[in-house]
């Protein structure tokens, strides 16, 4: 790995990488802020359909939660629209862009003429996009801590399981980061690979949503990489072991993207 090339692509990321990860924090706090108003007023009468939330509710928040308890908000915020974009921002800002906005500009042959080979240059990009995935991650503990801190009715759940929960969605979106630096090794325009990159993140909800509700396309779920990350498991101690799915994905896209980027034509 070139560290000069992975303190670039950190930089290169800057303001809107704050942005993205004050956001994320700003973010959980205000969904665990709505929980004592939810416990004091807002689910009065429908105890049992929001300690177990029908299926269509439970597709969207890929998993059961108790909306009783802060955790089960914790589950809310993690599978809100709002975060799944936020955090696929900061999983692509510097993946999707790795060598296709390199091509575009004409600074690649520029970089590699030096004494940084392929792999040290992607190995980089690799690393720096893992690195926004930890800041964003970083963002969104914090603000979740925060409100553990501020909130008397949130001091309930642990920092075990807040940790773990967060665990679970660096591995999520580390594997999104990896798929976005495989599809950007093979590009040559940075709109084309973001464009690829949010599509597959997208297909993948979708397809994981669908198949929780739809019974004969059940097995589409586990083509999904969103079936196997489920928060309020892995705040019961659960579903450790579907991370590794995760795991394999992102290493699978590492060794592709490598590959691909150490043979393919830089004049295209």
């Amino acid at each position: 790995m070139n560290g000069r090339v992975f303190w670039a692509s950190l930089r290169g990321a800057g303001r809107p990488l704050l942005f993205v990860t004050l956001g994320t924090a700003a973010f959980f706090y205000l969904v665990l802020l709505s929980f004592p108003s939810f416990i004091g007023q807002g689910g009065e009468g429908f105890t049992e359909f929001f300690r177990e939330p029908p299926r269509y509710i439970q597709a969207f928040l890929g998993g059961s939660a108790d909306f009783f308890e802060p955790s089960g908000w914790i589950v809310v915020g993690m599978t809100h629209p709002v975060i799944l974009a936020l955090q696929t921002a900061g999983a692509l800002m510097v993946a999707s862009g790795s060598v296709a906005t390199e091509l575009e500009r004409g600074t690649l042959e520029l970089v590699l003429s030096r004494p940084v080979g392929r792999t040290p240059f992607l190995s980089a990009k690799m690393a720096a996009s893992l690195g926004t995935v930890t800041i964003v991650q970083i963002g969104g503990v914090v603000g979740t801590l925060i409100a553990r801190w501020t909130i008397p009715e949130v001091a309930a759940v642990t920092v075990g399981d807040i940790l773990l929960a967060f665990l679970g969605s660096w591995v999520l979106f580390g594997a999104v980061a990896m798929v976005g630096v495989l599809i950007s090794a093979g590009s040559s325009l940075r709109g084309r690979a973001t464009g690829a990159a949010v599509g597959v993140v997208v297909a993948g909800f979708f397809a994981n949503f669908m198949a929780s509700l739809i019974d004969e396309i059940d097995w589409l779920r586990y083509a999904s990489p969103f079936h196997y990350f489920r928060p309020g498991d892995l705040m019961r101690g659960e579903g450790l072991l579907d991370l590794l799915v995760l795991v394999g994905v992102g290493a699978l896209a590492v060794a592709a993207g490598i590959r691909r980027f150490a043979t393919r034509d830089l004049t295209r």
